[in-house]
């Protein structure tokens, strides 16, 4: 059984996207004109590009129901949850991941992903979002939560619950 769902960039994602990417050009121009032939000005942008370079190539792009894996498939990474292990599964509304702010990663270029740190909770969480809304929270036997944006929510949370009664590994509370 194989089911994939594509990730939807979002206006404000977009709108994020470009206005970051025009401050970063504007911040290298600007300092090449005040800052000319100087180590620093090398230094800087050959920081911005590596760091650029590095975001692009986390990007979401869809997440990817296998035989017994749930696969959030990035540009140059592939982060796999084995279905055995997923504690709970379910929606999040928009308003409850207010609390939850970057860490280390991207917050707008491209989407959201990355390192994030809940401060209801006081844990660090994943996050894999094209939008800042949709989202649906993943919870392992490790205790590891995982948030990913999906427009299409219900039928992923339905399709893992399928997957995990295939395993015989159903949780009574896999779907609050």
């Amino acid at each position: 059984m194989i089911r994939s769902f594509k990730y939807n960039i979002d206006r404000k994602t977009i709108i994020k996207t470009v206005l970051t990417i025009l401050i970063l050009v504007a911040g290298a121009v600007l300092l090449y004109v005040l800052y000319t032939g100087g180590a620093f000005s090398a230094w800087f942008v050959s920081a911005i590009l590596a760091v650029l370079a590095l975001m692009v190539l986390s990007i979401p792009q869809r997440v990817v129901l296998l035989d017994g894996t749930l696969e959030i498939q990035c540009i140059s990474d592939i982060t796999e949850i084995n279905i055995r292990e997923i504690a709970t599964i379910r929606k999040v509304e928009k308003r409850d991941m207010r609390w939850i702010k970057v860490l280390f990663g991207a917050a707008g270029f491209f989407g959201y992903y990355g390192k994030y740190f809940d401060f209801k909770e006081f844990d660090t969480v994943m996050v894999y979002a094209s939008e800042w809304n949709n989202f649906v929270e993943i919870t392992d036997i490790y205790d590891t939560r995982i948030y990913i944006s999906c427009r299409e929510a219900d039928a992923l949370i339905d399709a893992v619950t399928q997957a995990q009664k295939m395993f015989g590994t159903e949780d009574k509370d896999s779907t609050e």
